[in-house]
């Protein structure tokens, strides 16, 4: 039996191989693909645990003391390691940019790989990243001078070694929030100086059996205490320094409360004295006059002197009317006394002769000696009265006099008092103004104080307790994410298309297995007679078919477990820096084909040998009866079937006469050419939508990130939107809500419109509008109702229109949707903007505001996603690759086969006189009409594999291209085509060797 088994390997040694090889190529393309995934996975997972790679890291606001560190270590299943680090300008000869500086310590010291040079020594010594050897110049034994930042202190490194570090697993080296926000590298140092003196952050290294996820649920749900905590010791100095500021406000506030009452009692005892002063002065003005009048002390005492004056005017009119009077009287007087003493020499003569005279005349002259002295002593009378009223004229003007001096006594002592009165309230007034501009100032200095502590105390109560920034590896090591998720591509497409592969290489091996039986009726049958069992008749086959499968099967598990997965992984290591890969035998990857391609093979055999074991003998000893003829479709079309030759009618004929081998022939051509086109179209689906993406979807320049402001001065600015965004969950989805006040405005940024109809999505009336991919994972339509949740509250929306779009997730809306459906105002903290000005120096200008975050560019976005994208290549050239040798051997040895079991026909043929040339064409001619209907069949499988391949290979966060472009089927149909006719014409070669002789003679038999 093992010699008829090699015989039969001998004799058929073509089907041999191409079984041999189909199951190599479906079991290797089917493991490969699928495997290669689980390998980056595993080989990343090894080089983290080789490295001690953090687990998450910890990042607070406020900086991490010591106290905090051991809260965390406290809360977790692992210590918590302090790390110093930052970014830094640098300076080297022609080189200035910025770096991330970091401090070794046990734990990052476990993150560098030396590639050259020594590990730091000595204060200040340092490792560079060995890109900036590479490609900066930078050498063993420079000095980098390192600036002043927020965490390190400025000083001078020497370098002593390069190396690579397991932070950056590509050649990324993050962004940074000074300078133009590009790194150059990294840098490892030795007891550096610091400007601070708490840590910036905090790692943590678990062990394999730790849950990760709940180590990050322990720290959330204390997170607010931790904070809090942390912030009432970092508040402390600011708390005391403002307790301190109270006390001595307080102090300052109590003396001076003291110095000013006594000086208010002094101003209040000064003016109680010039208030008595002022009392004094008015009695002395009264005491000038009894009705001084209203007014001031100076209207007082003036009036006091015009009434004075007005008084001496009037006495002094009266006195001098009494002087006119006594004159008028002195002068009656004198007059009188003229006259007497003109009469007095006649009254003396009469006195002395008075006796003589006569009694008449003597009476005469007594009377008129009588009158003279009456007259006489009248006058005296009127002398003394006279000189009386003289005497008491001048004693009045002497009284006046004294008066008059006296009152000017007084008025010059009360002018001066009033004088002294006016300069003591002046005085007084002036040191009441001071005295209150003192104290106003004084107060006003004490309240200002008071406010500052007041605002600082209210300050540090409403201030935020800091915020945690808890991260993992995905957020901190460079290239992490990207690293998994291109694992997770390669394997998302070898969930579907290996296994179509796979299913193409089935069909053929099956339709190889059912034909070789076939062949070998009569060799069964004289088993049969010969007393054999239908399983010793098997056991040929069994044997042949599983050889082929066991040699196909190692070579494929070897292709699959090691060679595929390796030239894959190799290919992306020239982005990634990573280990070398971590491949090896995994049962689960390796059962399903091996299983699926036994059955297809061996299993065929043993059940294809029992089918036919089934009939007798005898019937088995004889050919089988050759199918007859029947008419076909074509023969119904006279029009058509009349101007064929007799050639072309039996080419036609054949071809639909054997329906079983019509239907292999065009469903394994087809397969391979629906193969071939779906992975030139994927190789399109998946690189075009970084065009689409960049070029069609998103129009803007760049886009900053911030939390209060922004400022563009001195930068030319075309066109800009301030937009508010949002992180979001639509079920499990992480999704991002873009709020624009200016909504109107948001297409010239960010295209809102329909893929299928090109057609601008409508925003008169303020939808709201969901991005595609997420419309198709959460199977939603406009008018359909969807729910986003933010911060634990869920909020529905009324969908009111989808958006092409092909990385991450978006909802768009207006500032009036988001608040009526949320209630609140979202703060802007989004600038996007257009600019011709140099992209570098845009970003180094915006990064000096405090309140930006981030710049980036849709340019380096691009060219980002085009590096990711890029990956995929070695993907696609294995693919394509792996179809089109699955179409060559497919061709080979259907051709093979249609030939073998034609040989009698052949034979026949050549015996009528066919020359070699004729009998190409005939077999030539049917396989091309074949072919071309195989096309036509691959084309549409092709289509419909290639939109189900695009879907299946989606990752929920990226949707591809989903059209497929002509040229994808159109290099798959000529490369079918000019394969096809290449092998047949190879082939003919073998139809014109046929021994006729011997062909005949079987049929004889």
């Amino acid at each position: 039996m093992v010699k008829d088994i090699l015989r039969e390997i001998k004799a058929k040694w073509f089907q041999f191989v191409a079984i041999l090889i189909i199951t190599a190529l479906g079991v290797g393309f089917f493991v490969g693909i699928r495997v290669t995934g689980y390998d980056m996975r595993a080989t990343g997972d090894r080089y983290m645990k080789e490295s001690e790679v953090m687990d998450l890291e910890y990042r607070h606001s406020l900086g991490i003391d010591q106290a905090m560190l051991e809260q965390l270590s406290g809360i977790v299943d692992g210590d918590a390691v302090g790390v110093y680090d930052g970014d830094a300008f640098i300076g080297l000869r022609d080189v200035d940019g910025v770096m991330k500086v970091i401090e070794i310590n046990q734990q990052t010291e476990k993150d560098i790989t030396l590639v050259d040079g020594r590990m730091p020594t000595q204060k200040n010594e340092v490792v560079v990243d060995k890109v900036l050897h590479e490609h900066r110049g930078f050498e063993l034994g420079d000095t980098v001078k390192l600036k002043k930042n927020d965490v390190f202190k400025a000083a001078n490194l020497k370098i002593v070694g390069f190396a690579e570090s397991s932070l950056y697993m590509n050649l990324e080296r993050g962004q940074s929030k000074i300078g133009s926000g590009n790194v150059l590298g990294f840098m490892y140092g030795l007891d550096l100086d610091k400007e601070i003196d708490v840590f910036t952050s905090a790692r943590f290294v678990f062990g394999e059996d730790v849950n990760i996820e709940a180590q990050k649920e322990r720290i959330k749900e204390q997170e607010a205490a931790i904070s809090s905590q942390r912030f009432d010791r970092a508040s402390k100095p600011e708390l005391e320094k403002l307790q301190d500021a109270q006390k001595e406000l307080d102090q300052k506030r109590l003396e001076a409360d003291q110095e000013f009452a006594k000086g208010s009692q002094t101003l209040t005892q000064t003016r109680l004295q010039l208030q008595d002063a002022h009392e004094e002065l008015e009695n002395g003005i009264l005491e000038l006059s009894s009705q001084p009048g209203p007014g001031d002390l100076q209207t007082k005492l003036d009036s006091a002197v015009r009434r004075f004056a007005q008084t001496v005017g009037e006495r002094e009119n009266i006195l001098k009317g009494y002087e006119a009077e006594l004159a008028k009287g002195q002068e009656q007087y004198n007059l009188g006394l003229t006259a007497l003493e003109a009469k007095r020499p006649e009254i003396d003569a009469l006195k002395e002769n008075v006796d003589t005279l006569p009694e008449p005349q003597k009476t005469e002259a007594l009377a008129a000696i009588a009158a003279f002295e009456k007259t006489e002593a009248t006058l005296t009378a009127s002398k003394a009265e006279l000189d009386k009223n003289e005497a008491e004229i001048k004693a009045g003007f002497e009284s006046l006099e004294q008066g008059k001096a006296k009152f000017k006594e007084g008025q010059v002592r009360i002018q001066k008092g009033i004088q002294e009165y006016n300069s003591g309230l002046k005085s007084l007034t002036e040191a009441e103004r001071a005295f209150d501009l003192k104290k106003t100032e004084v107060y006003g200095q004490i309240e200002s104080g008071q406010k500052t502590i007041d605002d600082g105390l209210k300050e540090l109560e409403e201030t935020d307790h800091g915020k945690l920034y808890l991260l993992d590896r995905e957020d901190v090591l460079i290239g992490y994410r990207e690293f998994y998720q291109d694992s997770d591509r390669i394997e998302a497409i070898g969930q579907v298309f290996p296994l179509i592969f796979f299913g193409v290489a089935i069909l053929v091996t099956l339709s190889t297995v059912t034909r070789m039986v076939d062949e070998s009726r009569m060799q069964m049958g004289v088993y049969k007679a010969l007393g054999y069992s239908w399983l010793a008749s098997a056991m040929k086959f069994v044997g042949f078919t599983g050889l082929a499968w066991i040699l196909g099967s190692i070579l494929g598990l070897i292709m699959g477990f090691y060679m595929i997965p390796t030239l894959i992984y190799n290919a992306y290591r020239i982005m990634y820096l990573t280990p070398e890969l971590e491949s090896g035998f995994v049962w689960s990857y390796a059962a399903v084909p091996l299983l699926i391609s036994f059955v297809s093979s061996v299993g065929v055999a043993m059940i294809k040998s029992m089918s036919v074991s089934r009939e007798k003998a005898a019937n088995l000893l004889r050919p089988p009866l050759p199918k007859s003829g029947q008419r076909i479709l074509l023969e119904r079309i006279p029009m058509f079937w009349n101007r064929l030759s007799f050639l072309y009618k039996v080419s036609l004929r054949n071809l639909f006469r054997n329906k079983t081998r019509f239907a292999m022939t065009v469903v394994g051509i087809g397969g391979c050419c629906g193969l071939l086109i779906t992975g030139f179209g994927i190789k399109h689906s998946i690189y075009s939508i970084v065009d689409k993406q960049f070029d069609e979807v998103v129009q803007y320049d760049g886009m900053v990130l911030y939390d209060q402001e922004v400022s563009t001065e001195n930068i030319t600015v075309t066109e800009s939107i301030h937009i508010a965004t949002e992180a979001a969950k639509v079920d499990d989805l992480d999704v991002t809500l873009y709020v624009a006040e200016d909504f109107k405005a948001l297409p010239n940024f960010i295209q809102l419109k329909d893929r299928h109809t090109k057609e601008p999505i409508s925003i008169e009336k303020d939808p709201i509008v969901i991005t595609e991919k997420l419309s198709i994972l959460k199977n939603v339509d406009v008018g359909d109702v969807l729910t986003f949740r933010v911060n634990e509250h869920d909020y529905e929306f009324e969908i009111g229109g989808i958006s092409e779009n092909y990385v991450a997730h978006y909802i768009f809306m207006s500032e009036a949707q988001h608040q009526a459906i949320t209630g609140k105002k979202l703060p802007e903290n989004m600038y996007l903007f257009n600019t011709p000005d140099d992209h570098d120096q845009v970003a180094e200008q915006l990064l000096r505001q405090d309140s930006v975050f981030n710049v980036s560019f849709l340019g380096d976005m691009r060219e980002s996603y085009q590096d990711m994208m890029g990956n995929f290549d070695i993907v696609i050239y294995v693919i394509v690759g792996a179809a089109f040798a699955l179409e060559v051997i497919v061709l080979l040895n259907l051709i093979t086969m249609n030939i073998s079991e034609r040989y009698k026909e052949l034979a026949t043929l050549k015996v009528l006189g066919f020359y070699p040339k004729e009998l190409a064409t005939y077999i030539l001619r049917e396989n091309i009409i074949l072919t071309l209907i195989s096309l036509i069949f691959g084309v549409g499988f092709g289509y419909f594999l290639h939109q189900f391949v695009v879907v299946q290979a989606e990752l929920d966060a990226i949707m591809f291209n989903r059209e497929l472009l002509p040229m994808s089927i159109v290099m798959a149909i000529v490369l079918t085509f000019a394969l096809s006719i290449i092998i047949n014409v190879l082939m003919a070669r073998r139809a014109n060797h046929v021994n006729m002789s011997e062909a005949l003679k079987t049929f004889d038999d």
